[in-house]
């Protein structure tokens, strides 16, 4: 299990890494249905539409997001997104502070519910756009859901992809094999990307949330 002190280490190089706050800008994903592959692709689709000073602009705000609930296709004309699935059933609106994000929140609600009980969800696997493939690895992302909402589990995995994206932890072509279990109990000795934040279940500590690792090159599963 890591340590509260390697946590806060790990915590406080994502903090640096973000740069200077920014605004407090935020993206908005409009989800039909929260089928969790799909999502996870969608954040990586989104993310390589950015240009650089909006990508910029949302990694200092913590690439924060808003999840609600509606079908992207009511709001095509009215409030028309940056990106949508290519199902149509997820949209994306690029971060911002402006009224049309507010018109958002006010038609429509928070996404809510709980991750399905039982088990940890069945793994998925995901690929970063935009690759040849010649150079892509395969990555494992491990993310520890116990005791974690449909939210709270959208929120640490769209901060997961989305600031490793940013950062360069990932790279164009890379395959990511997510995997869940209840806790992360040990880490690559170098991770690329450590999700980590408040536990919320025992208040004052940290916890880490989601570990992606290292390309596993010459991989094809």
């Amino acid at each position: 299990m890591p340590s509260q002190q390697e946590l806060r280490e790990a915590l406080d190089a994502r903090v640096r890494a973000a740069g200077t706050p920014g605004p407090g800008a935020a993206a908005v994903a409009v989800l039909r249905s929260c089928e969790l592959p799909r999502f996870a692709q969608s954040v990586l689709d989104f993310t390589v539409t950015l240009a650089p000073d909006t990508a910029r602009t949302w990694l200092a705000d913590h690439t924060r997001t808003v999840f609600l609930a509606g079908n992207p296709r009511n709001l095509a004309s009215r409030l028309p997104p940056s990106f949508t699935s290519a199902d149509g059933r997820i949209a994306w609106y690029a971060p911002g502070t402006g009224p049309r994000h507010r018109e958002l929140r006010l038609l429509l609600r928070l996404v809510r519910g709980a991750l399905p009980a039982g088990p940890p969800p069945p793994p998925y696997t995901v690929r970063v756009p935009h690759g040849a493939g010649a150079g892509a690895g395969l990555r494992r992302l491990t993310v520890a859901t116990d005791g974690l909402t449909l939210p709270q589990y959208l929120v640490h995995l769209n901060h997961t992809l989305a600031e490793a994206l940013l950062t360069g932890a990932l790279d164009p072509g890379d395959r990511i094999a997510v995997e869940h279990v209840p806790h992360l109990h040990e880490l690559p000795t170098r991770p690329a990307y450590l999700r980590v934040h408040e536990d919320t279940g025992r208040p004052g500590r940290l916890r880490a949330y989601a570990c992606l690792g290292g390309p596993e090159r010459g991989r094809d599963d």
